[in-house]
């Protein structure tokens, strides 16, 4: 216990630290009490880090996508709802966050080479399997990053996003070569208590994620390393990699979920997008009566989370707590009141409430606030799903990666992605209504075009509430087709940003470095509809 008690004070050093500047960014913070330290905590708070999402996802790309939506135009949801100038606000907290986390990996590979390379064998293969899943999210936000040096270098050269993902690859290929599951058992590992076989499973189907980049912008090298992945990734959706949460201690509740209740009253002018729930509507999908609900009666109650919600159902009469109404998303790019009032969109349902009490947006549909909002919330960090659907894409263009089907690969995909959902809450069931589903909604194999389309738009559903591969997937596959909002004011010209700018604090600590990336980038770091080398 009291390694623990120490290593979460440490924690707090390195999350506070991540935000004054670039040298304690990069400050060894292991030397000087490595004899005592267990390299499993390391590996345990680097998985809590990466896992626990920034609240951010929500703020700028979960309404990029257009999942959710926002009223909001003086928070940081009008960052990826408008497009606003909030973006440059808090864009460093991906890159921070990353770096943490990619740093507690490293540290735990060096600190368990040092002290019992034999002990700590299989340790070293999930540090180095952690850290690329860390890196990977950053250079898929940022574009070129500090990658190939030591952990601890001062001021790091920014490397290439082309050589990263080559060396990504090859770290993952070797990693998983070295996995033994006859070696010590990894102790501080939260996603599978250690079992090597599902870490296997876990490497493999991470690689086809980091190949599957690579599409459009590598394509031979997308292909080779997808086909090594031939019957080697998750079996079923048993093998999601999810973090759980008990919602003591700040790192142990869900950071995106806890916001919400942090700020009800900014929350109150959240709702899932029109695009969203469109989709969802417009092909009978039963997640669309699941995961929705309707605030109560006026503003009070909607802006109280505590309050109980109507749920949506079909069933007439409704029963009690529920309402008999088909769920309507928000459109993306609206205010109250102000030079874009949501009263003006076209189907605007009406207010809920009258005077004083209106709620503008109460007839709009909003994540279901007794699961979505909760701290213990957990979170998925790769899944069978996702993964059944890349393979489906993989297949679709004629890439020798199994037996399996293009087609049965999809309704593998879309089957397992909504039974997934009862992991995270029981709430969340839909029992028969998910093979009856995917039973009658085949993958279209007219064209590659049209299957690519199906795939990845299922893609866009499937990573709820892990907005940073959903919005890496959308660039890189074009899909789901999305119409970009222009909000009056908005600061990327009225389109879907392609990557964030680098931190600010890169240009005064890193500025030699920093400056030769952005030269790359033509010489403006605030265009946020430059490309990553991948995102052709």
């Amino acid at each position: 216990m009291k390694k623990i008690a120490f290593y979460l004070c440490l924690m707090a050093i390195l999350t506070i630290g991540c935000t004054k500047g670039f040298e304690e960014l990069n400050r060894d913070p292991t030397k000087a009490n490595e004899g005592n330290m267990d390299p499993n905590y390391l590996l345990t708070s680097g998985q809590l880090n990466y896992g626990n999402i920034t609240e951010f996802q929500l703020y700028e790309l979960a309404p990029m996508m257009q999942v959710l939506a926002s009223t909001a135009t003086q928070t940081s949801y009008s960052a990826g709802d408008k497009y606003s100038s909030q973006l440059f606000s808090y864009n460093d907290r991906f890159f921070a966050d990353g770096q943490t986390a990619a740093g507690l990996f490293a540290e735990a590979q060096e600190l368990a080479e040092k002290k019992d390379p034999l002990k700590y064998a299989n340790l070293i293969q999930l540090s180095r399997i952690m850290r690329v899943m860390a890196m990977q999210r950053i250079t898929d936000t940022y574009g070129d990053i500090p990658y190939s040096q030591k952990n601890g270098t001062l001021y790091p050269k920014y490397d290439l996003q082309a050589d990263i993902y080559k060396d990504m690859l090859a770290t993952l290929e070797d990693a998983a070569g070295k996995l033994d599951k006859t070696k010590g058992k990894v102790a501080g590992d939260l996603f599978y208590d250690g079992d090597i076989d599902k870490w296997s499973r876990f490497t493999y189907s991470l690689m086809l994620r980091v190949a599957m980049r690579l599409t459009k912008a590598d394509p031979d090298m997308a292909r080779s390393y997808a086909e090594k992945t031939r019957d080697k990734t998750f079996k079923d959706f048993t093998d999601n990699a999810i973090l759980k949460f008990n919602g003591t201690a700040e790192e142990r509740k869900n950071k995106s979920a806890n916001s919400w209740f942090g700020d009800a009253v900014t929350f109150g002018q959240v709702r899932w997008s029109k695009t969203f729930i469109d989709f969802l509507k417009n092909n009978n999908d039963p997640r669309l009566y699941v995961i929705t609900e309707k605030a109560d009666t006026g503003m009070v109650f909607n802006n109280d989370l505590t309050r109980p919600a109507f749920g949506y159902t079909q069933t007439k009469p409704a029963p009690a707590g529920k309402i008999n109404e088909v769920p309507v998303g928000m459109p993306n790019g609206y205010d109250i009141n102000g030079v874009r009032s949501i009263e003006t969109a076209p189907g605007y349902p009406g207010a809920t409430g009258k005077g004083n009490n209106a709620s503008p947006l109460g007839n709009y549909a909003r994540p279901l606030t007794k699961v979505f909002a909760q701290p213990t919330f957990p979170a998925f960090v790769i899944t069978y799903a996702e993964t059944e659907l890349l393979l489906a894409e993989a297949k679709a263009r004629g890439w020798n990666v199994g037996a399996t089907s293009a087609k049965e690969h999809y309704k593998n995909g879309l089957t397992a992605a909504m039974k997934s959902l009862e992991q995270l809450n029981g709430m969340l069931t839909m029992g028969t209504e998910v093979e009856t589903f995917a039973g009658t909604h085949p993958l279209d194999e007219s064209s590659l075009e049209k299957s690519l389309e199906m795939i990845n738009t299922q893609y866009w559903v499937a990573t709820l509430f892990n907005f940073p591969e959903t919005w890496a997937n959308y660039r890189r596959s074009g899909y789901p087709v999305l119409t970009p909002v222009n909000y009056p004011g908005n600061r990327t010209n009225g389109i879907i940003p392609r990557r964030l700018n680098y931190p600010n604090r890169e240009a005064s600590y890193n500025a030699a470095n920093y400056n030769e990336a952005v030269s790359r980038l033509g010489g403006n770091d605030l265009d946020l509809g430059k490309r990553v080398w991948w995102d052709k």
